[in-house]
């Protein structure tokens, strides 16, 4: 395909279609990209940074100044570091005299160190490449996808898409006019799951160079404007609504949750949603003040299932949804983490807390490792952090090997379940810029544990000073003999053959 702003294919209210096969690429990328060719260091994380625009790449949107989503990328490993996408351009890209197509650009917080041969990438159009919506039981098989602009594919109000061999990975070459071959595979997210009855299934596939999450499973949240004109009713300025689904309250800002009732009627108008509820919580006071998810919009019933992801800036898997197995996977090279589990709704408005969720026979290999998100593998609320967030979550065999920052954190969940957790190098390398939070391997803040099975493992021992084996914070119930029960801690001075 030629066109960038063109989807390569949409379904839309579909049932029971199975399609097979495809490769889509896009013959222009759908992103800047260039080669960096001198680092003047600036100090306080500041870098003056020579780039030569990539010969057959959109590059324009690399000579803008402002904040820009983008990256570094190394050559040497094919992963996206932080760069460009935590950092600010402070100022417009200045042509150098004599050498075509070569600027020089002022790049101020950044927190991973460009260097001379890195590329470095922003995002140009944006579009979603693929669609599918409101459609049942859709099968995506063997599909591949290359030179993404935006997310590859978008999902909302389906009920079950299941995504069997599905490849997102860099064009094997150049574009035309090009000698440079593409450093990522899209610009954006893999498959963005957003509002869908029943989520997704991923199994058996595989995200490479992505510049942010592989897999993104979620609802939304939505605000109040007032009371309705009847009881139990009030109006939304947008949502979706359907009689019988279940609404969860939360208070404004501080995202405390309220409880939840059923929908018991929705009327649209042309600019707002008037719906009402068998009897909204007695919690409920303000309802200007009220925020609400719908529970039967948040893509219960997940699976994500044998797939690999490798090399992307994002997360492995951002999950905000209940009833889901994650199981048998490999997650490597995540700027961020691997797995994230849990609302965002101050970042995003995307929701909810997860319940019903089994991460199970997980293998986690360098995430985290230049980055400020809390750990490789993470459970967590948002606002009060509520102990009641989350709950019924079940952690086994999981393994995270060489992570540099923090492996595990679970925070804000009830009803924990952990067993077979074996951390490998922990902290084993240092980065100047490395801010270490929360200061442990793993960390457990506001936790209910309902059962643990056998010791959590950190083989290698722990390589950063001052960095805990394991530590808790705020409420944390059902854990005999307390933290330093739980872990035991390995170094190759011990290991004997």
């Amino acid at each position: 395909m030629t066109k960038v702003g063109l989807p390569a294919i949409e379904i839309y209210r579909c049932s029971d279609l199975v399609t097979y096969g495809p490769t889509a690429w896009w013959d222009t990328p759908g992103f800047s990209q260039a080669t960096i060719t001198d680092v003047q260091n600036a100090g306080d994380q500041a870098y003056n940074v020579q780039y030569h625009l990539d010969d057959g790449y959109d590059s324009s949107f690399l000579l803008k100044s402002g904040h820009v989503d983008g990256e570094y990328t190394n050559p040497k490993t094919g992963r996206l570091e932080a760069g460009p996408g935590w950092s600010t351009i402070s100022g417009s890209a200045t042509a150098v005299d004599g050498k075509e197509n070569t600027y020089t650009v002022p790049i101020t917080d950044s927190y991973f160190a460009p260097q001379v041969g890195y590329k470095i990438l922003a995002r140009g159009e944006f579009i979603f490449c693929n669609k599918v919506g409101e459609s049942n039981n859709t099968i995506i098989n063997d599909y591949t996808l290359l030179n993404c602009a935006g997310f590859t594919w978008i999902s909302s109000a389906n009920r079950k898409t299941t995504f069997n061999s599905y490849v997102v990975k860099p064009a094997p070459f150049p574009p035309p006019g090009g000698t440079e071959l593409p450093a990522r595979s899209s610009s954006a997210d893999g498959v963005h799951s957003s509002g869908d009855f029943i989520g997704p299934t991923f199994d058996s596939c595989f995200f490479a160079a992505l510049d942010d999450d592989c897999m993104a499973v979620h609802g939304s949240l939505y605000t109040i404007t007032s009371a309705g004109s009847t009881t139990n009713s009030f109006v939304a300025p947008t949502g979706e609504a359907s009689p019988g689904d279940v609404l969860r309250f939360y208070t404004n800002a501080t995202y405390t949750a309220l409880g939840t009732a059923t929908v018991t009627s929705a009327t649209a108008s042309s600019d707002n949603l008037t719906i009402t509820v068998d009897a909204l919580p007695p919690q409920v006071s303000d309802l200007t003040h009220t925020v609400w998810t719908n529970q039967m919009r948040s893509g219960s019933g997940f699976a994500v299932l044998n797939t690999h992801t490798t090399g992307n800036r994002g997360r492995g898997a951002i999950i905000k949804a209940s009833n889901g197995l994650i199981a048998n996977n490999l997650f490597e090279g995540v700027t961020y983490g691997a797995l994230d589990l849990g609302p965002e709704f101050s970042d995003w408005g995307e929701g909810d807390y997860v319940h019903n969720v089994s991460l199970i026979n997980n293998t986690v290999r360098e995430c985290n490792y230049i980055s400020k998100a809390a750990a490789a593998v993470m459970v967590h609320g948002d606002g009060e952090n509520d102990v009641h967030g989350n709950s019924n979550i079940t952690i086994s065999g999981l393994t995270i090997e060489k992570t540099t920052a923090s492996n595990l954190y679970i925070g804000a969940t009830e009803g924990l379940r952990v067993g077979g957790l074996r951390f490998v190098d922990a902290f084993q390398e240092e980065y100047e810029l490395w801010e270490s939070w929360p200061g442990a391997v793993a960390t457990f803040e506001n936790v209910a544990f309902e059962a643990v099975t056998g010791k959590v493992e950190i083989v290698g021992g722990i390589g950063k000073e001052g960095i805990e084996a394991a530590k808790v914070i705020g409420d944390v119930t059902g854990l005999e003999g307390g933290v330093e029960g739980l872990v035991t801690v390995t170094t190759d001075d011990d290991i004997t053959e």
